[in-house]
C-alpha cells in the first residue's frame, strides 16, 4: 500500500515485541484482510494505545500505508475484551494463527472478520474444540480449499458409508480407491464435518457429538490445513501442553 491514512475495525491475530520499544502485529480488518503493522512506542506504558495491542483485541485503528509494514497511528477499543482462561486463549490462537497462514495481505474478505468476531465470542460459551473446528470448516470454504465430502475425489461416486480422507486430493477417498496413503474417515466424522461447516454462529444449535468423530475430525483438519499452506500450526503445540 501507498503511504494513505486509512480508519478501520481490527481484531489482532498476533503481537510481538519489535526493537527496543516498539511492536509488531499482525490483524485481520473488515475492509483490508490481513494486514502487518509496527505501533512505534507501543512498549511503553504511557504510548498512544500501545497497550491495547494484545492478542485478539478488537479494536478501531487509523493506520498508515507502507512499503513493508503499516503503521499504527491510534487506535481504541471497539469491543470491551471479554475473560479468557488459559484454555480459550490456546484455541483462539489456533484460529488466529489459522488466519492468518491461509490469507494473503490487503485482500478483504469480510466474513472472515464476522467469522472471527463470532468465535471469539462463542469460545468462552460453548465447547472450544467444536467451535475452533467449525470456525476452521468455515475459514477453508471462505478461503477457497473447501473439502470433497459427497463424493470420493478419485472416482466421483457417493460416498455413503466409512470412507478414507485424502490431504493431496483434497477429500474424500472411498474404499475401492484408497491407495492407503489417506486418513481414516468415518461416516460419523464426516456426518460433523457437514454439521460444523453449516452451523450458524449467531444461533449455534445444540447437538450431541461423539467423542472418536471429534478427535478424528480434529486430526483430520489439522493435517489438511498444514498441507495447504505448508506451514506448522504452531499453536498446537501450546494446546498440547495445558491439554495434557
Amino acid at each position: 500500500m501507498n503511504k494513505v491514512a486509512y480508519q478501520d475495525e481490527i481484531i489482532i491475530l498476533r503481537v510481538k515485541d519489535w526493537q527496543t520499544a516498539d511492536k509488531y502485529a499482525v490483524c485481520f480488518s473488515r475492509e483490508h484482510g490481513k494486514v502487518s503493522f509496527i505501533a512505534y512506542g507501543a512498549r511503553y506504558g504511557k504510548s498512544n494505545g500501545g497497550r491495547l495491542i494484545q492478542p485478539f483485541a478488537q479494536l478501531s485503528a487509523r493506520l498508515i500505508g507502507g512499503r513493508r509494514f503499516d503503521t499504527l497511528q491510534q487506535c481504541e477499543l471497539s469491543v470491551l475484551p471479554q475473560t479468557m482462561d488459559i484454555l480459550a486463549l490456546a484455541y483462539s490462537a489456533v484460529i488466529a494463527e489459522a488466519v492468518e497462514n491461509l490469507t494473503e495481505e490487503y485482500s478483504p474478505q469480510e466474513e472472515i472478520f464476522i467469522l472471527l468476531q463470532q468465535a471469539l465470542v462463542l469460545l468462552g460459551r460453548h465447547n472450544k474444540r467444536l467451535v475452533v473446528v467449525s470456525a476452521l470448516c468455515k475459514l477453508l470454504s471462505f478461503c477457497g480449499f473447501d473439502p470433497a465430502l459427497e463424493n470420493c475425489t478419485t472416482c466421483h461416486e457417493k460416498i455413503e458409508g466409512d470412507a478414507y480422507f485424502s490431504t493431496v486430493q483434497g477429500g474424500v477417498v472411498c474404499d475401492n480407491c484408497s491407495t492407503g496413503a489417506e486418513l481414516p474417515f468415518a461416516v460419523g466424522t464426516r456426518e460433523l464435518m457437514l454439521k460444523l461447516q453449516r452451523l450458524d454462529f449467531a444461533n449455534p444449535e445444540k447437538f450431541v457429538v461423539r467423542g472418536a468423530d471429534l478427535m478424528q475430525l480434529e486430526q483430520t483438519l489439522y493435517k489438511f490445513l498444514v498441507y495447504q499452506t505448508d506451514k506448522p500450526l504452531v499453536s498446537l503445540q501450546f494446546l498440547a501442553q495445558i491439554s495434557v
